[in-house]
């Protein structure tokens, strides 16, 4: 186990064969977070990312400020970071009246192109691919 904590691959963020031609959008509005993109997949173009659920913090890291950790196992696929220190931080901050009541996962995905991105989340969901309009 690295010190960061060990990394438990979810699953690719578009189905293969695919390639991200466009800028990543996150958006945190509050409760959830999206992180979306586009990418070419056999000749056409379609949106699609994933939606974090309960978002509790996150973090990004450009291209160059990223570590080998933050990119194996990690290049364009969503893994879930287990025995994570930052979960731990964010518990031990976590007030009397609340503690224990959030459930807090460590996810991480890196995309070539724009960085690493961490979100600590009570669950994470695959957004619909739709075609770009």
């Amino acid at each position: 186990m690295n010190a960061l904590g060990t990394k438990r691959v979810i699953g690719p963020l578009s189905p293969p064969p695919s390639a991200f031609t466009e800028s990543v959008v996150f958006t945190h509005p509050g409760g959830d977070a999206e992180l979306r993109c586009t990418y070419e997949r056999s000749g056409s173009m379609y949106v699609g990312g994933l939606r974090f659920h309960r978002v509790r913090a996150y973090r990004f890291r450009t291209e160059g400020h990223c570590t080998p950790w933050h990119i194996e196992d990690a290049y364009d696929t969503l893994v879930e970071v287990e025995h994570s220190e930052w979960i731990g931080e964010l518990l031990a901050a976590e007030p009397s009246e609340t503690w224990g009541h959030w459930k807090i996962r460590h996810f991480l995905i890196y995309l070539d192109g724009a960085g690493a991105y961490e979100i600590a989340a009570e669950d994470v969901e695959w957004l619909p691919e739709e075609a770009p309009l």
